[in-house]
Order: structure tokens, then C-alpha cells, then sequence
């Protein structure tokens, strides 16, 4: 069922301008904007991608505005806001329904009033491709409004073999031809940027761009249009026309197509003007640049009729236009291709592990709060895979050039490869480490996709520095410093996710190949490293001596200086250290039967349990649950915060058994919302409920309070660890009934319902990783994090494995 809104949401623009889509490409390069239409932020565009030899993604293609002539009136599709509040047009008022179909978003707009026509347009991008697609169709405003199959345009496809009667568009077309008013003529205005996709463009009169026109030819006559002076024809099929933009010489090229049948009669008129003073008022609340020009290199103009086969698509795209076919068979297959690629996420991923050739699939969970459980229930998990798949992407060759020696992009011998990444937030577009770790057994592991996760843990090895990963990986043409390595535990995290991995698809084989490099790299911990980073000897806790810097998740500045100074021995960092020497201790084993070297075994074992000695200093007795930090600058840091958690959902825990529940009841109790844990008690003076709109604000707010969605993970896991509220079953998981299990399972389950609801705000069809800690939990900052989505499809993947005894009956897709 995809997400729809009708007219009674549609025409309210408060309602449509504040819920936004997106469409990616698996190559970094995505598509967005809002239901009203209005781009409101910077980063919105038909066609952002990543350009070779510039850093940050650019914004070539803004947006497409409408104008549709129907019975001798102009309606004017598109909506606009300008600086000074001004909408115009206001299309939005046309709009009748909006949906979002396997993650592509369809506007349908109605034209000329009960007995007038419904515009159908739709958008998406070809994968592997920075190509974006926006396909008009028209239907009578009195016949049913059905959601495309996924093999529509196959008919298209044969209709064009070249049998001796028209072809069924042509029949059509000359049906409508006689009943005139049912033919549109529709002028598409295609704005084009070439920017950062993050900062604004302004034009002044002195700069044009250049605009080389294609015109479509016969080919049988060897009648060609040129691409550009000196480079191959490109010959475009009839019904067929458009245009290649330069910003300036020396820009990177981009190419528009209108892409019809004959009968259409496309035209691309050159203009070559600019619109001043669009407004974008996400950016204008933050205290952001807001106001943005956009160039119109021209004008589309075709004909389009009522008919299944009759459609127009522009094609935006930077890929060679020579090597790409323009004909309305081939965009119905990408299309349809483009659909069953998404479905295909859902279908039982194979692959090898120890014991051969497997399969793995996620289970639908049943969902309790909904009116329709079984179609619902299958709708999550649906949008929940889509979402994750978004921030997944793999980088071209061309990609991993000027890197500098040793850097990640580089494998040995300096041999070019694709490599996979995570992108962290929507609409950040960096990839931060620690975010890409603890995403990836949600994002790649709950769903199958186990190639790309040993790629992604093989690369980053190579980033090691004295112990330490990287903050982030570098965009194109730039390299790692030492300033990247301001962390204490991305390496730690490292070893969380190739855990995961290893128990997930049985390959053993890379815990063994990236051993001695694991072991280096905690040696590092403890002989001491960056940052003032080491182990001390006398607890055998993790420490960092540098107040100056935030060096842990909670990593927000204001004016240069940390929100949250966390220096000394953070809570979860020594959780995480825990669980790092025991599992290290447990690979030597695993290690030295595959007749590998672990001399280092033995440290490894004294180390962990030294560590889970000291660990015992966090309880904090007054409050029952655990010091945020100890031996910090100003001694031990008392206030409530959610880092503990990882101390009792880590597979290997330091945490004397006796304090986890009165650990688990605070912070259910002071931290615990619909849509993940605060980040600090509401009753703490540095408390802040809202994050505000402005980035200081934001910043002030983002570990103080907010709630961020990722921590719902390891809430879910240390509950059903923990297996029962006290008094309701005995501690011991030995005794615990089966239904005091499946009681606290359901519990888990139903802290993932809200998250259900919320696919439908926002960014439609992804869910907000940070809220507001007041009620009623306004989602802010990014529109989407990478982390949030993957706990949620982990822990979704941790109730289907653990509650299969619960699920009566069990759903399936």
C-alpha cells in the first residue's frame, strides 16, 4: 500500500510543503523536493550528483514548472516562493492526489474541472545511472486512477514492431485529434543550477549559459545533430529532442531530453533567462543563505493525449548521450527495471557461507496498532528496507583518483575499485564512520547484503592509524589528515560491526584475514595513542585526556568548544571496550584453530578482566544507574544520560548483573519516548527539550536532551536481554516462563509502532533521527540519519530471529 495523500491534504499547503520525497541512484546522486512543490531547502533538485574532481555533490537540475493549455485555458502546475513571501504560481491548488509507489513519488494533477483531464507525472532515477526521469501521462478526469503495474510499458514496447497498422498510440492520437479538447499542450520549464548542492547560486546578466541544441532527426536519412564542436553526432529518434548546458567553459556537461512519440511534436525553444530571489525557507529559519536564482535555458513544448501508450519523459542526466536510448519502450523497461530492483531487496538474498550456498529473508513482524495489521505490517518492513537502501551507495572507479598513498580509496598496488559505502544523513551526504559502523548490521546485515558489508569492513582496514579510523571518508579528490582522526572509538565500533558479520553470514574467514591488524590497533589503545587516548593501567578503563575536543558520539560544537565535554572515561567508550577484548579474546581462539598466530590471546584475557573490575566504578549508587563519565576534569559526571544502555545490550558485557535492571528502569523511566531516548533527563539543569531551528540552537540541543532514534536499538536489546520487568518473572533467563518472554517481546515490538506513523511525515517514507525531547517530539536537524533507519531494521531482525514462537500466525511477504 503506498503512501497517499488526497485532495483534503494536497491542497493545504501547510500540510504539503513540510512532507518531502526522495529518490536516490545508488551512486550518491539522489532527487528531492516536497508535495506543494516549492523546493524549501537548498539541497533540493531533480538531478544532485557527485561530479568528478569536485568535493561536494553538485545541483544541476533544480526543478521542472508545468503549464498546461486545455480548452483554451492555461493552468500553471508548478509553485514558487520568492523572497518576499510571494507564491507564484501556485500550482499546488491542481493537485488531487499524491503517492508514493515503491519509493517514486506521483503527482496527479486535475485540469479542466469534472469533465476535464488528470496529468499523471512521476519521477525516478535509473540505477547506476545519474539519470533522473520526470514522465508525464494523461487520463479523462472521469476514469479510474489505478497504480501502474510494474511491467506497464512492455505493450508500449511491442506496439512499435512495425506491423503494418498504426501503431496503438497513433490510433489513439488521432482519435483525440478530432475531439480537440482532450489534447494538452503542455510547456515544461526546466530551472538549472550548477552549484554546491548546499550553498545558493547567484546569477547576474553577464553570465549565460551554454546551451547546445539537439533536434531530432531521421535517422534513415543520416541526418545528424551535433553534440558539441568536435566531438561524435548524436543522433537523435524521432519524437525526440533536447539540449546539452554548460555552466562556462570547462563545466561539466548535462544534457535535457524530451523523449515522445512522433505525434507529440516536441520542440525545445532556447531562452536562456534567469528567476531571481527563489526563497528556501528551511535554510531562512536556520539563519541560513536562502535566497537562490536559477538559470531557464529554454523551454519544452509537445502534445500529450489521453492513453496508456502515450506519454513524455525528460531525461536528465550527465552520462554520455550517445550511449543512451531515448525511446518511450526503453524508459518504460528502465522503469519497470527501477521498480523490481526496489521490490527485489525483499526477496531472500543468497549467498555462501561456511556451510555452503544459503539464503537468508526478514520476517514480517505483526504490527497491533494499525487499523489494518496484515497489509500494514508488510508496508513497514516495505518502507523500512526502501529507506535503508537510500543511504547505501557504491562509488564509480573515476571516483578514487588523487588519493593520497594509503588512504582508503586505494587498495594495494594502487589498483582502481568500486567501492561501498554509507552515507550518514540526509541531507549531510558525508560518511562518517562511526555512523556507518553502527548502521551497517542494520542497513546490510538484517537484509542479506553481505558482499557489500565485507567490502565496506575490508576498505576502511586500510585507514587504520596508530589504532584509530578515520572520522569520516574523504570526497572526491581529497584525502585523510591527522585532523580526521578525532575519535576514541570508530575502532571499536569496527569490531561491534565485523562481529555482527561474522555471526550473521558465517564468514569467518575475514576475522582471521584482519586479525593481526585488530590486535595492532588495540595495542595502540593501550600503549596510548592520539588524543591523549590510553588505557589506565591502574582500572583498566579507556580514557581520553583532551577537554578540548569531543571525541565520542556526542560530538557537537558551539564556537569551537564541545556542548557536552566528555573527557576522562566515558561510559559507553569502556562498554564498547569491554566488548572489543572479548571478542578479540575469542577470535585468537577461532584465530589459532585456522593455525594463525595469537600470542597476543593472553593480553587480551588479562586486559578484559582487569577492565571488568574497574568497570564496577560507574555504578552510582545515589541515582541507581551508572556516571555518564568518570575521572573527568571536574570528577564523575552524574548526569542521566542513555550511553549507559550499551553496557547491558552489548553481546559482551562488563556490568555486574545486579545493577542492569535498576539501570534499564531509569533510564525507561527519565529517558524513554515514541521515538527513541533522550539524551539527557528532562530534571537536569542542562536539560533542552527543543532543538530549535537555528544550527546554534540545534547544536546547544543535539546531545542535551533530543531524542535520537538510533538508541531505541540498544534500548530494545538490553529489554529483551533483561527479559522481564522485575516482579514479573525470576531474573535468570533459565527461568523465565514463556509467557513473561513473550510479554517482553511484545513490548519490543510495540516500541517500533510509532515509527510507523512517522514514514508518513516529514520525509515521506524515511523516519527522522533526531526529535525534540519535549512532547509532542518534532522531528529536526537532519531530515534522515542512516543510523536511526538501520537499529530500526536491526532490532526488526532481532524480534523475527528471537520471537518466532510468538508470531501466530507468522506473516510473510
Amino acid at each position: 500500500m503506498p503512501i497517499t495523500f488526497d485532495r483534503s491534504i494536497c491542497c493545504d499547503l501547510n500540510e504539503t510543503i513540510s512532507r518531502e520525497w526522495l529518490i536516490t541512484n545508488g551512486l550518491g546522486g539522489y532527487a528531492a523536493g516536497t508535495v506543494a512543490g516549492v523546493l524549501t531547502r537548498m539541497q533540493h533538485g531533480l538531478l544532485v550528483v557527485p561530479i568528478e574532481q569536485q568535493a561536494p555533490p553538485q545541483l544541476l537540475l533544480a526543478k521542472i514548472d508545468e503549464e498546461a493549455v486545455f480548452d483554451q485555458r492555461t493552468y500553471y502546475l508548478g509553485t514558487n516562493e520568492y523572497r518576499d513571501g510571494t507564491l507564484s504560481p501556485a500550482g499546488f491548488v491542481h493537485l488531487e492526489t499524491f503517492r508514493l509507489e515503491e519509493g517514486i513519488p506521483v503527482f496527479l494533477y486535475r485540469i479542466g474541472g469534472l469533465d476535464g483531464v488528470m496529468l499523471e507525472k512521476r519521477i525516478w532515477m535509473i540505477p547506476g545511472q545519474h539519470t533522473t526521469c520526470i514522465q508525464y501521462r494523461l487520463s479523462r478526469s472521469h476514469e479510474q486512477q489505478p497504480s501502474r503495474p510494474a511491467n506497464e510499458g512492455l505493450r508500449a514496447a511491442s506496439s512499435l514492431s512495425g506491423s503494418a497498422s498504426p501503431p496503438s498510440y497513433q490510433r489513439t492520437y488521432l482519435r483525440y485529434r478530432s475531439l480537440d479538447q482532450h489534447v494538452l499542450e503542455l510547456t515544461l520549464l526546466p530551472f538549472s543550477a550548477y552549484r554546491p548542492f548546499d550553498c545558493p547560486q547567484t546569477g547576474h546578466n553577464a553570465w549565460h549559459f551554454q546551451v547546445e541544441v539537439h533536434h531530432s532527426s531521421e535517422q534513415l536519412t543520416g541526418v545528424a545533430s551535433p553534440l558539441w564542436s568536435g566531438e561524435r553526432p548524436l543522433l537523435l529518434p524521432r519524437g525526440v529532442t533536447g539540449c546539452t548546458i554548460r555552466a562556462y567553459q570547462g563545466a561539466q556537461p548535462y544534457h535535457l531530453f524530451i523523449v515522445g512519440h512522433p505525434e507529440s511534436q516536441p520542440l525545445f525553444i532556447p531562452t536562456g533567462v534567469w528567476y531571481w530571489h527563489f526563497l528556501r525557507r528551511v535554510d531562512r529559519e536556520a539563519g541560513r543563505p536562502a535566497v537562490d536564482d536559477l538559470y531557464l535555458p529554454g523551454v519544452f513544448r509537445a502534445r500529450l493525449w489521453p492513453g496508456e501508450e502515450a506519454t513524455l519523459t525528460i531525461v536528465a542526466t550527465t552520462e554520455d548521450p550517445a550511449l543512451l536510448t531515448l525511446t518511450p519502450s526503453y524508459l518504460a523497461l528502465a522503469y519497470r527495471r527501477s521498480v523490481e530492483q526496489r521490490r527485489a531487496l525483499l526477496q531472500p538474498q543468497r549467498y555462501f557461507g561456511e556451510g555452503g550456498e544459503t539464503s537468508y529473508r526478514l520476517q514480517v513482524l505483526p504490527l497491533t496498532g494499525t487499523t489494518n495489521p496484515q497489509q500494514e505490517s508488510e508496508e513497514f518492513l516495505h518502507l523500512l528496507v526502501q529507506a535503508g537502501d537510500r543511504f547505501m551507495i557504491r562509488q564509480r572507479p573515476a571516483r578514487l583518483t588523487n588519493m593520497s598513498p594509503g588512504s582508503y580509496a586505494v587498495p594495494p598496488g594502487g589498483q582502481e575499485a568500486e567501492r561501498f559505502s554509507i552515507l550518514s544523513t540526509f541531507y549531510g551526504l558525508e560518511e562518517y564512520t562511526r555512523d556507518a559502523l553502527i548502521a551497517l548490521p542494520g542497513l546490510a546485515l538484517a537484509t542479506g547484503r553481505f558482499e557489500e558489508c565485507r567490502r565496506l569492513l575490508r576498505g576502511l582496514a586500510r585507514c587504520f592509524k596508530q589504532g584509530l579510523l578515520p572520522d569520516r571518508l574523504p570526497r572526491a579528490g581529497q584525502s585523510l589528515s591527522e585532523a580526521d582522526y578525532r575519535n576514541a572509538d570508530a575502532t571499536l565500533w569496527y569490531l561491534y560491526a565485523l562481529d555482527h558479520y561474522s555471526r550473521f553470514s558465517g564468514d569467518e574467514e575475514l576475522i582471521a584475514e584482519l586479525y593481526q591488524r585488530l590486535a595492532e590497533s588495540l595495542l595502540w589503545y593501550l600503549e596510548g595513542t592520539l588524543h591523549g587516548i590510553q588505557v589506565d593501567p591502574s582500572d583498566g578503563l579507556l580514557r581520553s585526556n583532551s577537554p578540548d575536543q569531543a571525541l565520542t558520539w556526542m560530538n557537537a560544537y558551539v564556537n569551537g568548544r564541545p556542548v557536552t565535554p566528555r573527557s576522562g572515561k566515558p561510559v559507553e567508550i569502556n562498554a564498547l571496550w569491554y566488548h572489543a577484548l572479548a571478542l578479540m579474546e575469542e577470535w585468537s581462539t577461532l584465530v589459532r584453530g585456522r593455525g594463525g598466530d595469537t600470542y597476543l590471546s593472553g593480553r587480551f584475557q588479562e586486559l578484559r578482566r582487569r577492565c571488568e573490575e574497574g568497570f564496577q566504578r560507574f555504578w552510582y549508587a545515589e541515582g541507581h544507574y551508572l556516571y555518564d563519565v568518570i575521572d573527568s576534569p571536574t570528577g564523575h559526571d552524574s548526569g542521566l544520560r542513555p550511553n549507559q544502555l550499551l553496557a547491558i545490550s552489548l553481546r559482551h558485557t562488563a556490568l555486574a548483573p545486579a545493577y542492569r535492571h535498576e539501570v534499564l528502569e531509569q533510564v525507561t523511566r527519565h529517558l524513554l519516548t515514541p521515538y527513541g531516548l533522550r539524551t539527557l533527563a528532562p530534571h537536569d539543569p542542562a536539560y533542552h527539550g527543543r532543538l530549535g531551528t537555528r544550527s546554534e540552537e540545534q547544536q546547544e540541543a543535539l546531545h542535551q536532551g533530543s531524542v535520537w532514534t538510533w538508541l531505541i536499538g540498544p534500548y530494545i536489546e538490553a529489554l529483551l536481554k533483561l527479559d522481564a520487568p522485575r516482579g514479573l518473572t525470576p531474573l535468570s533467563q533459565e527461568k523465565i516462563t514463556p509467557l513473561g518472554q513473550e510479554y517482553i517481546w511484545r513490548q519490543g515490538l510495540r516500541a517500533l509502532e510509532p515509527f510507523f506513523h512517522e514514514l508518513a511525515q516529514n520525509m515521506l517514507g524515511m523516519v527522522s533521527g533526531v526529535f525534540d525531547g519535549d512532547p509532542p517530539h518534532r522531528a529536526g536537524y537532519q531530515a534522515a540519519y542512516a543510523s536511526g533507519i538501520a537499529e530500526l531494521l536491526r532490532i526488526y531482525s532481532y524480534l523475527a530471529q528471537t520471537g518466532a514462537g510468538h508470531l501466530t500466525p507468522a506473516l510473510s511477504v
